[in-house]
């Protein structure tokens, strides 16, 4: 797990894990959605293995898995077969209640259409994740307003999202997916909807989170922003084929 200690009042980022383990590892995996008329295959014996401390892109056409990948990772959704590992533990026998604990306390979730709750401002939008913690309030608005502060939003705590730009909510989103300080960060499309400046400023953040030791998994149809990342993985139909 992330951790951030405070050294006369500056936040200190442990550095990047290197050990060698698997963060995420899928072995056969499919996923098969089923109706009474229809079989739709969304994941196809996919193997797949991200390092601890990795930078990862997932590309491929709409409709090739790539979401469902991320859910799949994410533990939102069950394979209908194959094996999920998360830090060396198989996550297939866990209950839903594990599951979504596992969930809040390892992975973070960034998305494309922010997600934010309009009446909330940002520091409570923030605080979200970590209402499922029973932390004090007091720990929970430090936590959130830390977060904040790695984003370069730290001025805008007591904004609402109608008051900020595209880019600016989305660097919200990105703090309430990192503000309880996750292992594995998963964003799906995080610059879909912005320009291609703002865009660059989230790809940073996402650069300097995955420096400090996150484990980072971005699905993505910009090959200009992937070719920033360690690795790229493509899906075709289901099937990864590279």
């Amino acid at each position: 797990m992330n951790t951030m200690s405070q050294d006369h009042g500056t936040a200190v980022v442990d550095p990047p894990r290197q050990n060698g383990r698997a963060a995420i590892r899928l072995q056969g995996v499919e996923k098969i959605h089923r109706t009474d008329r229809i079989e739709t295959v969304a994941l196809n014996q996919v193997h797949l293995e991200v390092q601890d401390g990795e930078f990862l892109s997932v590309m491929g056409p709409s409709g090739s898995g790539k979401s469902t990948l991320l859910n799949v990772i994410g533990l939102l959704d069950r394979p209908t077969k194959g094996k999920v590992e998360l830090g060396g533990q198989n996550v297939g026998s866990l209950s839903d209640r594990e599951l979504a604990i596992k969930r809040n306390r390892e992975i973070g979730f960034v998305f494309q259409t922010f997600h934010l709750i309009q009446d909330l401002n940002v520091v409570d939008n923030v605080e979200i994740p970590l209402l499922y913690r029973q932390l004090p309030a007091g720990k929970r608005r430090g936590m959130a307003q830390e977060a904040l502060e790695r984003v370069g939003l730290s001025a805008r705590t007591s904004h609402f999202p109608s008051q900020l730009s595209g880019g600016q909510r989305q660097r919200v989103a990105i703090a309430r997916a990192i503000v309880g300080r996750p292992d594995i960060l998963l964003a799906d499309e995080p610059t879909g909807n912005l320009d291609s400046q703002m865009g660059d400023e989230i790809i940073a953040i996402l650069e300097d989170l995955n420096r400090s030791g996150t484990t980072v998994v971005m699905v993505t149809h910009d090959q200009r922003l992937a070719s920033k990342t360690a690795r790229i993985v493509r899906l075709f139909d289901g099937r990864q084929v590279e």
